[in-house]
């Protein structure tokens, strides 16, 4: 999830109220874990953890604490990191990105993306007026996902 300064305000909120129903929605057994940047990148969990009702908890309150405070959008050095960890067995990556895409090196993250595309999916939310619309839909076209644009007080809904 974006956290830099750009991401303020409704913007950091949207992204945070979906990526809360995201992870309320994640079935039980899977592994995940949160990732956010800005001019650098933190994780909830050393690696990827198994989905339950503790490890849930523990990344919803995470994500409530939040800010957009990570000052710039550098996105490829943790989409680098994502992708140099090791897969777990039976369990197939997905990337949800959540960000309003003001980068300086789109084709080089869209890159990235494609050439991981075989071993993962990429799913990407462009949150706010003006999000990037080659970085969002580049992401999820070359990482064989969908790209969903958040704007003024949409929400997304459970299904």
């Amino acid at each position: 999830m974006d956290r830099s300064g750009s991401m303020s305000n409704t913007r950091i909120r949207s992204a945070k109220d979906t990526l809360l129903l995201l992870l309320k929605s994640l079935p039980i057994g899977c592994y995940f874990n949160i990732y956010s940047f800005g001019s650098r990148y933190e994780h909830i969990f050393l690696k990827s953890v198994e989905y339950s009702q503790q490890t849930m908890e523990e990344a919803l309150k995470k994500v409530e604490q939040m800010e957009a405070n990570l000052g710039g959008t550098e996105i490829l050095e943790p989409i680098k990191h994502i992708y140099s960890q090791p897969c777990i067995p039976n369990q197939p990556r997905q990337l949800f990105v959540f960000t309003d895409g003001e980068v300086g090196n789109t084709k080089e993250v869209i890159d990235l993306v494609k050439k991981n595309s075989g071993s993962h999916r990429c799913f990407s939310f462009g949150i706010g007026e003006g999000a990037s619309s080659a970085l969002i839909n580049g992401m999820a076209k070359e990482g064989g996902g969908h790209a969903q644009f958040i704007t003024g007080t949409d929400r997304m809904q459970p299904k």
